[in-house]
This record gives C-alpha cells, structure tokens and sequence, in this order.
C-alpha cells in the first residue's frame, strides 16, 4: 500500500521574499513525523524565517523521497477572508475595553491583506493544500504528540492569525475542538515581550535572559505596577490589557531598519546591548513603562514580571481545565518557552500531568499543521480505528556519516583518531574537567540541545559557569542545564516523577534537593530550581553510557549539557558547524560520531 505523504510548511510562499520567523519544514508519512527540521540550523541564521527552501530540500534529501511523493500540502496560517474578520474583531474589541484607538494597526494588517498569495515549492503536485489556523496548528502539535488520547490543549504565544493570541481546545479520540479562543493584543505573550524590550533585549529572542533575571529580585516590590498593565478575566478564558495593547500596536506597525535607545544598554547584566539591533522594528520607547517602572531595578521588575506572568496564566490553565474537563493539560506555544511557569502549573492540584510540545514556539507549527490536517482527512473520511502514537523521538533532523566528517577533517589537516571505548574516553575527559562538543546521529528537533547536538561539562567545579560562558560568549546570569541518569534523577529533583514525559525535552524547571544542591552548583539557579534533560538508556544509549561511566566514577549522575553553538548562532548542524565552534576554542574536544578530535 502506498504511503500518504504530508508536508508541513512554515513559511510565507516559496514566490515571495516577505519573512516570518521560526520557518521549517515536517514530513509526515502516514501520520508519523519522519523529519522535521527549522530553516535557522542551515541559513545559520538565528529564527530565519524565510521561506523554509533549505530545510525543504533536506527533509526529502534525508528520507529519499522526492517532490512527487508529496500527497499533501500543510501551510500555517489561514486565508486572509479569515483573519481580516479575526483582526478586526479583536480591534473593535480592544478598542471598546480599553479606548485603546488601533487605526495605525488595522491600516497595517489592510497594507498585507492583498499579499495572501501563497504557493508551496513549484515542483510540488498536491492534491491537497491546505491553510490552517496558528493556533489550531500549535494545538495539535500538542495534543497528537502527547502521550495521552485525551487531553486538555492550550495555546499560547503573541499573536497568530495577525489577532489570536491562544485558544484552548479538546483532544479526545483523535479529535481536537477548539472551544475558545482569546484576544492576542491582550495576550501574556506580548506583555512579556514589552518587559523584554523595555529591559534592554531583544523581543521574540532574549526572553529566557528575563526569566533568569527574574530569580535576583524581589517580585513584591513591582508587582502592583504588574497589576496595572495585564489581567485575567475570571472564568472568561481571556486577558485583559491597556497600556500594553497601545504599546504594541505602535510596536508592530514601525517600520523597520531603525534602532531602538534601549536605556539598559549598558547595565551590569552584560550583552544587554544586544537590545540595539536593526533587526526589529523600531521601539516606542515604551513611554507609559517608562513612567510607571522608573522607580525600581531590572531585577525587580523582571521579578515581578515573571510573576505576574505566572499567576494570569495560571489562573488560565485552571479554567481551562475545568472548562474541558479532563486534567491532562498539553500545552504549545511560545508562552511555554518559560520553564520556570511550566513547573508552577505541573505543581498545580488540577493538574495530573503536563506534556509540553518539545518545539513549543512556532519552530513546531509544520509538525503541527501536518499533523492538524492528516488528522482532519481522517475525521472527515470517518476512520473509526484511531491509535494515539505519541511522539517517539526528537531526533527529526539532518545525520552525518564518519566518511563525510573524515573528508572535512583531511581537508582542514587536522588530526584525529577513532577511540575503542568512546564512552569511556569521554567520561574520562569530563572528569578531567575538559569541555566536550558532542556530535552524533540526527539533530534534534525543538531549541534544545539533548545529546546529538551538546556540548557536556562537569557540574561540580565551581568555576565552571564562568568558563563556560567566557568561551561561548554567553550572559554570565544564565544557569546552565543538567543532564541526569533517570535512574538518579527522583533523588536529585524529589518532585520528579517516571510519567514526567516532557522532563526528558529540558521543557520545565524542578527544585533541586536541598542536600545536593551545592554539590553541582554550576547547574543551579539562585532560585534553587534546574532545568534538567532525563536521560533514559533506550532514546540517547551513548549519553546514557557516559553518564553511567561518569557516576561509576564521582558519585554524581549529571553533568552540564548546553546547546551545541556560540552565542546567538543557532544549535550546530553539520560537522563544519561544530568543527568551527571548536576551532573557536569553545571545547577541549570534539566527538563526530566515531571520531575525536583533541587539541591537545
């Protein structure tokens, strides 16, 4: 029998220039994700969202399949009859809740509404091509890659569709409702943006910093100004906003090519020039902020920003779950970036589990889109034998074999050997307190490294941190990530549990026991919580084996596992990628499947 091939695209048209961000491409061969790959890992530039042609040529280059293999086409993003009715809806909407006039921006959105012409590649001879709604497409790469076949699903980021800023939906049986959706210029994730860039970095790229800046202040002393600025609306399943929907329809609607006088520029917490950049539209100023924050330090209001952030969005999560009715929550979405408030809600009594798409921001809408519309063709043809098949793995992307990595390695004249026991010669390395860049297999889908694409430290050396930082040229603030043995892994992080699928993604925070905490301190936060990769023997043996080789040794079941890259590239794809990152100086040695390369 033939398979049916889908291809989910994240990208505007494969005819025009106009960008988005995040772009990428899935196959989808009979409802199984057999690659998936982000254009940013081979442009090399960081959130590229130009049309995905690279990754596009990749994932068939990978499977062996060809243009004419392709059944159907998943594009991102419904027609623009659907979102001129969303955008002005929502308009209307903000404008009679809060006075908040968004001319500038509705005379944006008409500006783009004539460019809605969108093809996938030319060679392509779809039988279908299909436009599904962004947040629609975020919910089913939740709810089809979860672990349960019933769940509660929640959406949320910015904005999609120009206007939505999330919904809440219902999987069950191989179904997925939405049943409400909310008003994105309300939306937290657009707050969080504006204390982003109100601190200096860079929107839609730097919130991470804002979250670790968040744990070296106190969230009480700003919190009322928080208050001010983002509510929710008690069993509405939606937000409220004033200043920030007014901010961000100026925001959105700047031209770009102009720099923003980011006034933290220059504060302590380094690299926080990184806010002047011409590659965002020009800020605002963020004039009302600027008034009602002056009195208090970043870290505060980074504190009470985190905070507030946590408890509107939490207080969503409850309704939502009380709304469908079912306590196992899958959640997608750029909000979901934030690991700190994904381990508030996993904390919460209503809720028995959470699972966390492993590309949660809109990297992950092509495995959603194509998922979103296999799942549709089959409800429409009325398949009654439905099995939910959780995702297997994150090793979606691109692999290379030691005869192309030996080639490159001639070509630079650099030497090289191929260890009997490569575990062993790591572990051996690790606890000598070398840096290992660690290359293997398919790279991993999603923005975290988990063991194909890693660079693996020691956790006990005090000075570690730093070092780290110094050669990948990173913010001195950031915690670094655990991997740990699963064997180990309730002793260390006590609320852990074996059904915690998405803790083996590095998606969610855990508090670390008190009584282990010092020992690997270069792996916690001020906060005392980490963000730890399970490793289990059967998904990553290789890793799994070094860290067992490693604990044999110390006592100590986890080391250091950081992303693969300098800072803000994007995660080493090829070996060219982690052979430059070496020749960078930011590892001691580097493993490319069977083969080590070792400076000294």
């Amino acid at each position: 029998m033939t398979s049916h091939i889908i291809l989910g695209l994240h990208g505007f048209s494969a005819h025009s220039d106009r960008e988005m961000h995040d772009a990428g491409v899935c196959l989808l061969e009979d409802g199984e994700v057999i690659a998936a790959v982000d254009e940013e890992r081979l442009s090399r530039k960081k959130r590229d969202g130009s049309f995905p042609h690279l990754s596009y040529e990749r994932v068939l280059e990978m499977t062996g399949l060809h243009s004419e293999d392709i059944n159907d086409v998943a594009f991102v993003d419904r027609r623009s009859p659907w979102q001129t009715i969303q955008v002005f809806r929502y308009a209307a909407e903000t404008y009679l809740r809060t006075g908040v006039k968004p001319w500038s921006y509705l005379r944006f959105w008409i500006k783009h509404m004539f460019e809605f012409k969108r093809v996938p590649p030319g060679e392509i001879k779809p039988i279908q091509v299909a436009f599904l709604e962004h947040h629609q497409c975020h919910a089913a790469s939740a709810y089809y890659t979860s672990p349960w076949d019933e769940s509660t699903v929640i959406s949320l980021d910015g904005m999609g569709d120009f206007s939505v800023g999330g919904c809440v939906a219902h999987g069950k049986g191989g179904n997925l409702e939405i049943r409400k959706r909310t008003n994105g210029y309300f939306s937290p994730g657009h707050f969080y943006m504006i204390v982003t860039e109100y601190l200096g970095f860079i929107p839609g790229r730097h919130e991470g910093k804002v979250m670790g800046l968040a744990a070296h202040g106190d969230p009480n002393r700003a919190y009322t100004a928080m208050k001010k600025v983002i509510s929710y609306r008690p069993g509405k399943l939606d937000f409220i906003a004033g200043p920030v929907a007014e901010e961000f329809f100026e925001v959105i609607c700047s031209p770009p090519g102009t720099r923003s006088r980011a006034w933290y520029a220059q504060n302590k917490w380094g690299n926080c020039k990184e806010g002047i950049t011409d590659e965002r539209p020009d800020s605002t100023e963020l004039v009302y902020f600027r008034k009602a924050w002056a009195d208090y330090s970043p870290e505060d209001i980074a504190a009470a920003a985190q905070k507030r952030f946590e408890d509107v969005v939490i207080d969503f999560v409850r309704d939502a779950v009380s709304f469908i009715g079912c306590s196992n929550v899958a959640v997608a979405g750029g909000v979901f970036a934030n690991v700190r408030l994904n381990q508030k809600i996993l904390e919460l009594p209503e809720v028995d589990n959470l699972y966390v798409h492993p590309n949660m921001s809109d990297g992950g809408l092509a495995v959603g889109a194509a998922l979103l519309l296999y799942h549709k063709q089959r409800n429409q043809r009325r398949f009654l034998n439905y099995y939910h098949k959780p995702l297997k793995e994150v090793f979606l992307g691109p692999r290379y074999h030691e005869k192309e990595i030996e080639d490159i390695l001639l070509a630079k004249g650099i030497d090289w050997s191929r260890p009997h026991n490569l575990a062993s010669r790591i572990s051996d390395a690790l606890i000598e307190g070398q840096i290992v860049g660690l290359f293997q297999g398919k790279m991993e889908y999603g923005p975290r490294a988990l063991g194909n694409r890693s660079i693996l430290a020691v956790a006990t050396d005090p000075t570690m941190r730093d070092t780290l930082n110094a050669r990948l040229k990173r913010t001195d603030f950031m915690p670094f990530a655990p991997a740990i043995l699963e064997e180990h892994a309730a002793e260390w992080f006590p609320a852990w549990r074996p059904q915690d699928v998405s803790s083996q993604f590095m998606t969610m925070t855990y508090n670390v026991a008190p009584s282990l905490a010092a020992l690997v301190s270069e792996i916690v936060h001020i906060d005392g919580t980490a963000r730890p990769q399970i490793v289990r023997k059967n998904s990553t043996p290789l890793l799994h084996n070094i860290l067992t080789l490693y604990h044999n040794h110390t006592g100590i079941p986890l080391v250091i596992n950081t992303s693969f890259n300098m800072h803000e590239d994007p995660i080493v794809c090829s070996p060219k990628d982690a052979l430059m990152v070496y020749l960078l100086g930011a590892v001691d040695i580097l493993v490319m499947e069977g083969i080590l390369v070792d400076r000294s």
